[in-house]
């Protein structure tokens, strides 16, 4: 009997992570080779912004977790390549697949507070970007090195869930998870860092968002702001704005992982969506960058008037011409073909097609 649930959560997330990896590479590239002066400091947050939802996209594709919260106990089920290692390798994998989320929904945040910053403020240097992300990033490699450490005995994780869920099939399951999360700190820390800073980080990225746009608004028409600059911050915020609206798709994750770990409703579906919902993030922002950072749609529409051009060239080949020519004035009359380098004699081209028939 076919399980539907696995089957379309398998058909989603390999479609989902193909196109996250491919335009995050895309987008990586980019911001290393086609970023223009204007916005080499903003290309860091982008950068980084692109490595971690490659990372999410990389390690989700490897584990495919299935979480499965129980009670007080939490487990998932890796359906990707990683169980065909061992368990260790899906709960490494899983563990730096949700540090990577947790680190994306900061990285928001903190592009959010640049774009603030500076409409009042000359740009930061890159490499002070760089140390505040490596600040911002602290909490996120903490709860990764932490989560390691909370990995508790499967072989009583897999009883505690056949217990309480007598109809799933759990055989030929690759488990792992902790069998307690109220006596391992490790694993409430990843819980709360997880779903706690959701709420208040969307309600920042909104204040923030209103506070550019009313200052971008009253700046509107005078000489405080050229109208270059103000063009690039408002394709910047359009773009953030978009990416304002990421963190809803944490939310879904988050609310289904809670009604399931409070014990309302329990189901495979619910249990796939956790993750499911949440891949949307890494796959939907590289489209909003490339889009809206005007250098890198410029670079997209240059490549594919080049690869139009080279299409059409391929195709559209010098004409077969048969010209008449004539021997003096009165003379026999000659058929002369155009081979694309020289023109050729019709009964040399037929005398050469019958030895290429033999």
């Amino acid at each position: 009997m076919t399980d539907w649930p696995l089957a379309i959560f398998e058909i989603w997330h390999y479609t989902v992570n193909t196109i996250g990896i491919s335009f995050n590479v895309l987008l990586i590239y980019m911001c290393i080779f086609k970023t223009p002066q204007a916005i080499r400091s903003y290309s860091v947050l982008i950068l980084n912004f692109a490595i971690s939802d490659f990372g999410i996209c990389i390690t989700d594709l490897f584990v495919r977790p299935r979480l499965i919260p129980a009670g007080i106990t939490l487990a998932s089920i890796s359906n990707g390549p990683c169980k065909y290692i061992s368990r260790t390798a899906c709960y490494v994998g899983y563990s730096l697949m949700m540090h990577f989320f947790a680190h994306s929904l900061w990285s928001l945040l903190l592009s959010f507070a640049y774009r603030y910053y500076i409409l009042f403020h000359p740009s930061p240097s890159r490499t002070t970007l760089a140390i505040i992300i490596c600040i911002i990033y602290i909490p996120s490699f903490f709860q990764w090195t932490t989560f390691l450490m909370a990995k508790g005995d499967q072989t009583k994780v897999e009883a505690r869930l056949r217990n309480r869920f007598p109809d799933y099939d759990f055989n030929n399951k690759t488990i792992t998870g902790t069998l307690n999360i109220l006596e391992s700190w490790q694993e409430m820390f990843t819980i709360l860092h997880m779903t706690l800073p959701v709420t208040p980080v969307y309600c920042a990225i909104l204040i923030l968002r209103k506070k550019i746009i009313r200052e971008l608004a009253s700046v509107a028409g005078t000489a405080k702001m050229s109208r270059a600059t103000k063009t690039m911050h408002q394709q910047l915020l359009r773009a953030l704005s978009l990416q304002a609206c990421l963190p809803l798709f944490f939310s879904i994750s988050v609310a289904s992982y809670t009604i399931g770990q409070l014990g309302i409703y329990n189901s495979p579906a619910l249990e796939y969506l956790t993750f499911s919902s949440a891949l949307l993030v890494p796959a939907i922002s590289p489209l909003i960058s490339i889009y809206f950072v005007r250098p890198y749609r410029s670079t997209i529409i240059l490549w594919y008037c080049r690869f139009l051009t080279t299409k059409m060239c391929s195709i559209v080949k010098p004409p077969t011409t048969v010209t008449h020519l004539f021997v003096g004035e009165s003379g026999p009359k000659k058929l002369l073909f155009w081979n694309e380098t020289e023109y050729q004699s019709v009964a040399r081209k037929s005398h050469s097609q019958q030895l290429h028939h033999y």
